[in-house]
Formats: C-alpha cells, sequence, structure tokens
C-alpha cells in the first residue's frame, strides 16, 4: 500500500553504521524528547524538570516537535524554544520542508494504520504548512538538522533517531512490532508484518557502536532491555512527550538518561545499564491550557480533533507496567 501517508522517500534511509561515529557531545545527564506535537506546555514541563537536576543536563528533541501547532503564536514558541536546545529531524519536520505532493504527512504509515487516521494526518499536515509561522527561514532552519545524532552520556554512546536505525520513519521499533510480543499491543493496534527480533535490535547497536538507543515517531512509550553474548543493549521509545501516552494518565512521557545511577524520584519504569541510567519520566504539563489550545485550531469535526481528541481526553490502552520490558522495572505509577 503506498499514497500520501504511506510514503518512504529514498532520503528517509539510513543505516546503523551512520550513528559509529564520533559523538557530538558528552553529558552527564540527557532528556531525549520525541512528539511534542506543538504542545507549548509540554515544552515548559520539560525544561522546568531539566533545570531541577543537580548537573547540567543537555536536551535532544528528536522529532514531531511540531504538528498540532498550526497557531503562529504557538508554532513560533516551540520552534525558538526547541532550537534553544539540540534538534533532530521528525518526518513532520521534513514534510514541512519537502517539496514533495506524494509525502502527505510523512509518517510512512504502516498497512494496518486506518485509512481515515493516514487521511487526517495528511491534512493536519497540509494545515500546518499553511501556518504564517513557517517562514522561509524557519524551512531552512528545519532543513538543516540533522537525521539523527550519537552523543555520550557518563562515558557511554547513546545513538538517537526518530523512528528506527534504518528509517527517519522507520516502525521497526514500535512496541507492537516487538519480541517477544505484547498481544494487546498487537491487537489494540491491528499489527501485521514482521515482527523485529532482540537480534536484529543487537545487530543495529553493534553495528552503531552504542550501549543505549533511544526512538520515538511509534506513538506508545516503552523501554527494553536485550542481551547477547553477556552484553546488554537498551531501546527507549518515550512514546510522546506533548500527548498522555496511558489509560487514564494526561501525562507525556520523556528519556532521562544519566551517569548518577540513583533512580530519579519521579521515575516512571528505568533500569541501570551498566554504569547508564535510563529512565522514564512523566512530563506533567498543564493539560487544561493545552485542551484550550488545541481545542482552537483543532475543534470538533476537524481532522486533529478526529485523530487526537480521545486521546488527548482519556490517554490509551497502554499501562505504565507494561511500558516496563525486558528486564526493566516499573518504580512507580504516575
Amino acid at each position: 500500500m503506498a499514497g500520501p501517508g504511506r510514503t518512504c522517500p529514498l532520503a528517509y534511509r539510513h543505516q546503523p553504521e551512520d550513528l559509529a561515529g564520533p559523538p557530538v557531545f558528552e553529558t552527564t545527564t540527557l532528556y531525549v524528547v520525541g512528539g511534542l506535537y506543538g504542545n507549548t506546555h509540554a515544552l515548559d514541563a520539560v525544561r522546568t524538570r531539566a533545570a531541577a537536576e543537580t548537573a547540567r543536563t543537555e536536551i535532544v528533541f528528536n522529532g514531531d516537535f511540531h504538528y498540532l501547532d498550526t497557531d503562529p503564536e504557538l508554532f513560533t514558541a516551540i520552534e525558538e524554544g526547541v532550537h534553544a536546545h539540540h534538534a533532530t529531524l521528525g518526518n513532520v519536520e521534513y514534510a514541512l520542508t519537502a517539496d514533495d505532493d506524494t509525502l502527505g504527512c510523512g509518517c510512512d504509515y504502516p498497512d494496518y494504520v486506518a485509512d481515515p487516521v493516514v487521511a487526517n494526518s495528511n491534512l493536519v499536515l497540509a494545515q500546518l504548512r499553511a501556518s504564517a509561522g513557517l517562514t522561509d527561514a524557519v524551512r531552512a532552519r528545519l532543513a538543516a538538522l540533522p537525521h539523527h545524532l550519537t552523543v555520550t552520556v557518563g562515558g557511554y554512546r547513546v545513538g538517537i533517531v526518530h523512528g528506527d536505525p534504518e528509517s527517519l520513519a522507520g516502525w521497526r521499533l514500535a512496541l507492537e512490532a516487538l519480541d517477544p510480543p505484547d498481544e494487546q499491543a498487537r491487537t489494540e493496534t491491528g499489527f501485521t508484518g514482521p515482527a523485529t527480533t532482540s537480534e536484529t535490535v543487537v545487530d543495529w547497536c553493534r553495528r552503531a557502536d552504542i550501549t543505549a538507543l533511544c526512538c520515538t515517531h511509534t506513538g506508545l512509550p516503552y523501554t527494553q532491555d536485550h542481551t547477547a553474548d553477556g552484553a546488554r543493549y537498551l531501546v527507549a521509545n518515550n512514546g510522546s512527550a506533548g500527548l498522555p501516552n496511558f489509560t487514564g494518565r494526561r501525562i507525556g512521557v520523556m528519556t532521562r538518561l544519566s551517569a548518577d545511577p540513583h533512580p530519579p524520584t519521579d521515575s516512571l519504569y528505568g533500569t541501570a545499564l551498566d554504569g547508564l541510567r535510563v529512565d522514564a519520566l512523566p512530563v506533567r504539563y498543564d493539560h487544561d491550557r493545552w485542551s484550550e489550545d488545541f481545542l482552537r485550531c483543532w475543534p470538533a469535526g476537524s481532522p486533529g480533533h478526529d485523530n487526537y481528541a480521545a486521546r488527548n481526553d482519556a490517554g490509551t490502552w497502554l499501562t505504565v507496567d507494561r511500558a516496563a520490558r525486558g528486564g526493566v522495572r516499573c518504580t512507580r505509577v504516575p
């Protein structure tokens, strides 16, 4: 199946080896924040939480920081706030800069995602492209963003992508795609297609020369430990920082990596990978103010409302304990 929203342009392609080069920067604590979706209050919450760290904390926004922010003031606030830190391309940012009428939202949705969801996503992106906030200067700045980053946290190499190590908008690190299977995830999403084995993940990490791999894009958060020949590798998908991720919980999620071995007090789930601590943290944004912004941009009957209003109000089917996979421990309920 092909068409707008399901297209994977050649420019999306990369390889795990592309992550194997020198790190872009070093830090002792890192936040990886994917899927803000234009939620300025989530951006504020991320920066407030980072300021509470005892050591300097670097932030990487790994794509889809724009999306539902069609209001020019919201768009500008996201653009300025994100670029005060580190950022990589998401499919939304790529689609905002591409001269390709067949791309749609650029999500490269797999076949099991329903056609109305894809059609609405394309319409959301079309409206965002028409926003007054998307100036030529902004397009140029977005187009210059890298597809991925490799950084060092406490001496450990961490790879950061939007989708997966083979595609900017790849779905092979989606919760529903992983082995061992989460049968509820596969039922809820309608997953079809080849699963992503632990052997595949380990191979990616070895070829990239990384210990941890951070991603977003696919909407549902999890962290999973993979072991081969006595070596451990970790994948952390933060789901969405700007939308609720869990059933009945109005919080975003971001990934924290640190050389400090102590779990943060607000950790949802996490693990110690030798000397590297990896945790999922809640993004506790002002839900009421975000809902006002969302409904102003996307009133009832609009494509953004059709796709995201239910999630914005009630979250997803996922529970926190199901997001802690393969040796990762749930540390608290939000």
